[in-house]
């Protein structure tokens, strides 16, 4: 979990308002994982029970828009996760856990930019499964 004072300083420096919500959200997912906006709402309303789903999808896509936090979709859902260096995301099949792996894919963006295009984000995701995984 990240401090009080990293967050804070992390959303004035992006221009943002400091709210206990934005406080809140962004050190969950400071914390590490993936999350939906259900996961999210359902483990900020442990501490405070009255935050709205609209703050919560607010708050969210307002620091998917400031790169603050990546988002993705897989499953029908959108996942959340802080901002990383890019990665691939596997999805395992048998538990549904999502696996952050350090990858290069420095080839990738060099291939896509030489057709003239600016790479703004990347996202690849793997689904496989993952018995034998040891973490």
């Amino acid at each position: 979990m990240s401090s009080t004072d990293e967050v804070i300083k992390l959303l004035r420096n992006k221009g943002l308002k400091v709210t206990p919500q934005r406080v809140a959200i962004l050190q969950l997912l400071m914390g590490g994982g993936h999350f939906t906006m259900d996961k999210v709402l359902d483990e900020l309303r442990k501490m405070e029970p009255n935050i709205s789903i609209s703050i919560v999808y607010n708050t969210l896509n307002t620091l998917v828009k400031l790169g603050i936090l990546r988002s993705f979709e897989a499953d029908g859902k959108t996942w959340y996760e802080i901002r990383k260096d890019p990665h691939i995301n596997v999805i395992c099949e048998d538990t549904g856990q999502i696996i952050d792996v350090n990858a290069d894919t420095s080839m990738i963006e060099r291939e896509v930019g030489k057709l003239g295009i600016v790479v703004k984000d990347l996202n690849i995701i793997i689904r496989g499964n993952c018995q034998d995984f040891h973490n």
